[in-house]
């Protein structure tokens, strides 16, 4: 089975029995085998739903059963190369932005395992504001900073009418700080001004602070959502699979659909480190006809023990699934050691 599923992956063509027969390695391992037998043990695959037979005359494919007994129970975790762990160190700190760094990793996931690479920033519902910060720029020109929990980091620049003393701007950076550090991003949006600013007295820091406040809130409610992340569409048009103008029009609409992507990344467990690999029809419901051709490898990334998204691999169910399972943990081991720069 593993050799059948191993030279498929390989060649994209249907495996007989012949080509399975004289396979150096199951040889060594098990002597000398007949194409007789091994015809014999491909049919009996057949009957458990292991395997399809394309045409009577052609050799035998795995189905999507098959690749799942194959990626449970036969393929054997491999190590990484010296060339892919030099690869690999491309995704370090620093990064200007959670976004970024997400980014500049899948595309680096891509151009490893060959497969469109994606993956998901958190949603606002689940971000908190962390931190608040006023600088001077010039004279009576200020820039607001905001950073989330997720990493990321939001900048208005804006005028002001005098000069700001130092002592001002720290008055009201502690007060957004105090007020809205720690809320979620929902929460930030909603918080009342006038309920919290009633212990400031001085009326050009409560001018001040009003006019941040309003930044903060306009700011937050541009935040997506969702942000999700795709690089490497090209790669799908390297896969047999995609190579007819019709085929590739379907898959690469399945990738440029946020909404679709977000759904598969949501379907992944909010455990770090967790694994996700999904095959052919065990795709969810992504409601494009074509969303079952495919196949997913993902795992859970964040920091410490939060879970920030998902990240994973999009390829046809016909997937190198042991490369796919070696690089993408340790991508997302990488992609942690950036973000706990933030």
């Amino acid at each position: 089975m593993a050799a059948l599923v191993e030279k498929y992956v390989q060649s994209a063509e249907p495996v007989g029995s012949a080509a399975i027969a004289g396979d150096p390695v199951l040889a060594a391992r098990f002597g000398a085998l007949s194409s007789a037998t091994v015809r014999n043990e491909l049919a009996e695959l057949e009957n458990l739903g292991y395997l399809a037979q394309p045409h009577t005359s052609a050799g035998r494919v795995p189905t999507d059963l098959g690749y799942r007994f194959y990626v449970n129970l036969l393929s054997r975790p491999r190590e990484l190369s010296a060339r892919e762990e030099s690869q690999l160190e491309v995704v370090a700190p620093p990064a200007s932005s959670v976004e970024d760094a997400l980014e500049d990793a899948m595309l680096v996931l891509a151009r490893m395992t060959g497969y469109p690479a994606v993956a998901n920033l958190p949603g606002a519902r689940r971000d908190t504001m962390r931190l608040l910060q006023l600088n001077p720029l010039a004279p009576r020109r200020l820039i607001l900073v905001l950073v989330t929990s997720a990493g990321r980091i939001e900048h208005r620049v804006f005028e002001v009418d005098d000069d700001v003393s130092p002592a001002r701007l720290a008055v009201v950076v502690e007060f957004l700080n105090e007020n809205l550090g720690g809320k979620s991003l929902s929460q930030t949006k909603t918080a009342n001004f006038e309920t919290v600013s009633k212990g400031l007295h001085d009326h050009s820091v409560i001018g001040l602070a009003r006019r941040a406040w309003d930044m903060v809130q306009n700011s937050v409610a541009e935040i997506a959502d969702e942000k999700i992340v795709v690089q490497g569409l090209i790669t799908l048009l390297d896969e047999p699979e995609f190579s007819q103008i019709n085929q590739a029009r379907a898959a690469l609409r399945l990738l440029e659909d946020p909404g679709a992507i977000g759904g598969l990344l949501n379907a992944a467990p909010l455990l770090q480190g967790a694994q996700l690999v999904r095959i052919g029809r065990e795709m969810p419901d992504l409601e494009h006809p074509n969303a079952r051709v495919f196949s997913f490898v993902g795992v859970s990334y964040g920091v410490g023990n939060e879970v920030l998204g998902t990240l994973g691999v999009l390829g046809p169910a016909r997937m190198r699934y042991n490369d796919a399972l070696a690089i993408v943990p340790a991508l997302a081991a990488r992609l942690q050691l950036t973000l706990e720069s933030f």
